[in-house]
């Protein structure tokens, strides 16, 4: 007897491809939790034989072609973020190393000294790494490495034995903490360190880095010296520091350890820039009882590239991404089944931000950073890197991927606060625009270095703030050379 496939039985898995449409020898399958599954397959294309004919009726038509995509809305969580942003951005994370079963390091076991790791454990004291997914509680959370790390250890005290994490523990990179009294700000409101080398953070001009701790020795005394702030330049004793959420002011830190917390950064770059990325997604449907009470089917949607990405900040509510992809074929489904895909990890980051209490920033300014507006009631980031299937005779599909223009546009609705908001459109004024969101599995900061705000017409709701509709487009930063950047945080206070 032929069985029923409710949705709340299915399940998305996904696997970042050797080449477009052929998985690795040995895929590492990933567990997905959308909100909705808008498209998943193929959308077939006939043409139909309709002749001049005494019988008057259409013949059997031919298939003529195949379109295949997948689209599911999500909530946006840390690990939908780590999973797939720099796919839509068509860039490498660059920074901080990450050791886990999804990375190219793993973590294979938990002692009293310290993280057994593949490779890349040789930490400097010091640095700060953030764990999650162990077992054993003591083994999570923000920690300080301590000396003598090896390649195969990261030293850390305090752990308890783990001889075999789960598949999902995680350790990454979340920043350094100072020598007591080392690290200052300077007169000019930058970060200067007499011991600390800080060109040798891995960091990268444009990131934005959150400084000070949760602690009170883990922060200057001055509380305003608190927060995220954006590297404007790099060198051994010195970060110079723009859109600080306060001005910095002078403070030599004196009986501190200060703490600098970041992760990874993300921009989108140049085709010919040795971060850039061109990475395909196969991703796996499972139909429990598919056909037959007992017998599973399996369903592959095959060389997917990023195309749309629609990132929702709703009023109120919570925050949440449209991810569309563009791919080569979908197969009909079977009980052929990836071997590897059994062995899916389950997501750990999975809190969602909210719109109320998890936005730490958000606001229009000048590029003096004088300020235009910080009161929104929507936002909805799109990027759009315009992929389309490349086809050619002979072949029922796609058999190449191109990649378009990376477009990035702002929707953004905001109370009319501020008459250079009218001007700034109509004299197509250069801004700059920054939104951070922070919850407990760490934060994100996205920067636009560069924009212009259109629109601009009003709403006058009975009894309300007047408001402004502002769509915004941001473009090649002429210094930074990029239009979007997203600083990834572990972990913040």
């Amino acid at each position: 007897m032929m069985s029923r496939v409710s949705t709340n039985t299915i399940s998305i898995a996904y696997a970042i491809e050797a080449s477009l449409a052929t998985l690795p020898g040995t895929p590492q399958w990933k567990l997905i939790e959308p909100n909705e599954i808008n498209t998943f397959g193929p959308t077939i294309s006939t043409v139909a034989r309709n002749p001049i004919a005494k019988d008057r009726q259409r013949k059997k038509g031919t298939i003529t072609d195949l379109d295949s995509a997948v689209e599911f809305n999500a909530d946006l969580t840390g690990d939908h973020i780590t999973d797939f942003f720099n796919g839509f951005m068509f860039a490498e994370w660059t920074g901080g190393g990450v050791w886990g079963e999804y990375e190219t390091e793993d973590v294979t076991a938990v002692t009293a000294t310290g993280y057994t790791v593949t490779d890349d454990g040789d930490l400097a004291a010091d640095e700060l790494i953030y764990a999650r997914g162990f077992t054993n509680s003591a083994n999570n959370g923000l920690k300080v490495v301590g000396a003598a790390s090896t390649t195969t250890e990261i030293k850390v005290s305090g752990l308890v034995v783990e001889a075999a994490p789960p598949d999902e523990a995680r350790i990454e990179i979340a920043g350094v903490q100072g020598a007591t009294g080392d690290l200052e700000i300077d007169a000019s409101g930058d970060l200067i360190s007499t011991v600390l080398d800080l060109s040798a953070l891995g960091l990268t001009v444009g990131q934005v880095i959150w400084v000070g701790g949760s602690t009170t020795v883990t922060q200057f005394a001055v509380a305003a010296n608190t927060g995220f702030a954006r590297i404007t330049a790099i060198a051994a004793a010195k970060l110079t520091l723009d859109k600080t959420a306060a001005t910095f002011t002078i403070d030599n830190g004196a009986t501190k350890t200060i703490q600098i917390l970041f992760g990874r950064f993300l921009r989108n770059v140049p085709v010919d820039d040795g971060d850039f990325l061109e990475q395909s997604y196969q991703f796996e449907a499972t139909y429990p009882d598919l056909d037959s009470v007992g017998v599973d089917e399996y369903e592959y949607a095959k060389g997917n590239y990023c195309n749309q990405l629609v990132l929702n900040l709703p009023l109120s509510d919570k925050a949440t991404c449209d991810f569309g992809f563009t791919g080569t074929d979908t197969e009909p489904p079977s009980t052929n089944r990836d071997a590897e895909s059994a062995n899916a990890i389950d997501p750990i980051q999975t809190e969602a931000f909210n719109t109320s209490a998890d936005i730490a920033r958000l606001r229009i300014t000048q590029t003096d950073e004088t300020e235009l507006t910080s009161y929104f009631k929507t936002l909805t980031l799109t990027v759009n890197n315009n992929v389309t299937p490349e086809k050619v005779l002979a072949n029922l599909g796609a058999v190449f991927m191109n990649i378009g223009n990376f477009d990035i546009t702002i929707e953004a609705q905001v109370l009319f606060t501020d008459s250079g908001i009218p001007t700034a459109i109509r004299n197509n004024t250069t801004l700059t625009m920054d939104f951070s969101l922070e919850n407990s599995d760490g934060g994100l900061f996205f920067d636009f270095p560069a924009i212009t705000i259109g629109g601009g017409d009003k709403e006058y709701p009975e009894n309300e703030t007047v408001l402004m509709n502002t769509p915004a487009s941001a473009f090649e930063d002429p210094t930074l050379g990029y239009s979007l950047s997203i600083s990834h945080f572990p972990y913040l206070p």
